[in-house]
């Protein structure tokens, strides 16, 4: 009995299947299992709440910022009134004080188990409900559950790394101390088993269509999933040491064509009634359709049901009405990722910095665009999209109200007002520049969408084939839609493997996937220990001189920035049971 009481006492976090739900018991009104999923509404109403655990990304992250700051992308202006993104920037991050999420210890990896849990209910009842008014919905909702299911479990792994994987409803006096720790490539495996249980379902759609569906899961998110999945447990951090990228190539490929004989294609319409700088940033502010086949947004395959939030206040210019804060400002180190019209990277990738202070580039001997006392000229469109430079135009009706991040201008750097920029650059990506406190028109997340499909294929044919031209020429769909021209024709395997991860670096910037890809591929002891910024003086009208400047020395290289700590409340739960589970370093 002791054993049994304990596990009562421990909550949620992998305990969550010892926690009954409000709907489990009888005695006292409650309802039972057996009576849930013996009304059809009932039935519904469980797999809505399975939903209600989707992690809000983008701004959900502490002090409505987004994950880009805790990398090399960008540095959160709030730093300069200390606080909690100050604090991890020196390094004070822990198991009880996880300085990412939004004041929680233990928010996405109690979630994201609560809603396993809900999951493993619903999968496990689905079969014997009895009065379904229609009965497509059985195998419609069961494949929305594995779907469901396979997501918040990638969640928890890209974050935290390998974790048991529950895939039933456990009793109250489950013994806990019998879990080990699988591997990531099991793990990995348990999401594309559920992705495939998902796919043979079928009444699951491909697509959403209707808008009372936004936000369901369907088919295309289970192939967006598998591609994911399969890519992380290849990668170097994840792989324990085994090649499994002959694996991921044929997953990704699979994926990657599945959705193109779904209609699904890269955004780059003729026309739209949306201002833009370009169809890539207009991508972003426009919200998905919920049709079978959509007039414009064919990209999009998993997206959050709202906008993103109200980034041009709390990630704004300085000189708008109502702005809050400067919020994430991009990095020197992400402007420098941006190549020039003609396809040249500005710096040398595999050696960008000839000093570990990033002050002094090692630029590309080979590109005869650039001009460093002219550094945004004949830039990457994707840059202009992204990100606000000096000089740029705000007011994209008229091409007006210039952002001058000179010293002195109207967004210039400073080192005590969060409403300024701390490296001369704001950021721009998902911001209509029309919002206002009355009427916010910024942008929608995707938490998938087709270009990661195809740079997810290339990465994995190229590891396990080479420079194929089925690698080559997935890295060349998504730079067309950029404006930017093919890779150089022999690019040799050394060039490729950097060119494809400086693609992924500028066509996801602020999108989750920096964070994530530096430690995959084990390089973000190279990457996160400083951040620097340009500071531009007026020397004359329109002439400016260039200083890099370092915003930030960050003590965040150490191997345990690798993986997310295990919450130390789940900590204590394990060592109550005999269990030691802990990442390494925390």
């Amino acid at each position: 009995m002791k054993k049994i009481y304990l596990i009562f006492i421990l909550g949620a976090g992998l305990f969550f299947s010892a926690c009954k739900d409000t709907l489990d018991v009888i005695p006292d009104g409650r309802l039972s299992y057996e009576q849930v999923f013996s009304d059809d509404q009932l039935t519904s109403g469980y797999l809505n709440r399975a939903y209600s655990y989707i992690p809000d990304m983008g701004m959900g992250y502490d002090n409505s910022t987004f994950l880009g700051v805790y990398s090399d992308e960008a540095q959160d202006a709030q730093d300069v009134q200390g606080g909690r993104i100050a604090n991890y920037y020196q390094g004070m991050m822990s198991s009880s004080n996880n300085l990412v999420e939004g004041g929680g210890n233990t928010g996405t990896y109690n979630n994201m188990y609560t809603g396993i849990r809900k999951c493993n209910v619903f999968i496990d009842h689905i079969d014997q409900a009895t009065k379904l008014i229609d009965e497509n919905n059985r195998t419609k909702w069961k494949g929305e559950a594995y779907t469901l299911r396979a997501f918040y479990f990638l969640q928890l792994i890209k974050r935290f790394g390998p974790l048991p994987i529950i895939r039933h409803d456990l009793p109250t006096d489950f013994d806990y101390s019998t879990q080990k720790r699988p591997s990531f490539y099991e793990c990995a495996q348990a999401v594309l088993a559920d992705c495939d249980s998902a796919l043979a379902q079928p009444n699951l759609p491909w697509r959403t269509k209707l808008e009372a569906e936004r936000g369901a899961m369907t088919k295309s998110v289970a192939t967006a999933i598998k591609s994911q999945a399969i890519l992380f447990a290849a990668s170097p951090l994840w792989n324990g040491g085994q090649n499994y990228w002959t694996e991921a190539a044929a997953i990704t490929k699979a994926s990657l064509d599945a959705l193109l004989g779904k209609n699904y294609a890269l955004y780059n319409p003729a026309t739209s009634p949306v201002k833009a700088y370009s169809n890539y940033q207009r991508f972003f502010l426009v919200r998905p359709e919920m049709m079978e086949n959509p007039a414009n947004d064919k990209e999009t395959i998993y997206s959050q049901k709202g906008q993103v939030g109200a980034v041009w206040q709390q990630h704004g210019l300085p000189f708008i009405a109502d702005v809050v804060k400067a919020g994430a400002c991009p990095s020197q180190e992400l402007v420098d990722a941006y190549e020039t019209l003609n396809g040249q990277p500005v710096l040398d990738l595999a050696n960008p910095y000839q000093d570990a202070d990033h002050l002094i580039p090692n630029y590309n001997t080979a590109n005869t665009q650039y001009d460093k006392n002219n550094p945004y000229k004949n830039r990457d469109p994707r840059l202009f999209s992204t990100i606000y430079c000096n000089g740029v135009f705000h007011n994209l009706a008229n091409n007006t109200v210039p952002v001058w991040t000179y010293d002195g201008g109207n967004a210039g750097i400073s080192q005590t007002d969060n409403r300024f920029t701390r490296t001369g650059y704001y950021l721009r990506k998902f911001k209509d520049f029309t919002s206002t406190k009355t009427a916010n028109k910024d942008g929608y997340w995707r938490y998938f969408r087709l270009a990661e499909m195809y740079l997810n294929y290339a990465e994995a044919e190229f590891y396990a084939n080479g420079v194929t031209a089925n690698a080559i020429g997935a890295v060349n769909a998504v730079r067309k839609r950029a404006g930017m021209p093919d890779l150089p024709a022999g690019i040799s395997a050394a060039e490729f493997e950097l060119r494809l991860r400086n693609e992924r670096r500028v066509e996801f910037a602020f999108e989750e996937q920096r964070y994530f890809d530096v430690r995959r591929w084990k390089v973000q002891d190279k990457t996160e220990g400083v951040v620097t910024g340009m500071k531009i003086e007026q020397t004359a009208p329109n002439t400016f001189s260039y200083e890099r400047v370092v915003v930030s020395q960050r003590p965040l290289t150490d191997a345990k920035y690798l993986m997310w700590p295990i919450p130390n409340i789940e900590e204590l739960k394990y060592a109550q049971v005999g269990v030691t589970y802990q990442n390494p370093g925390w």
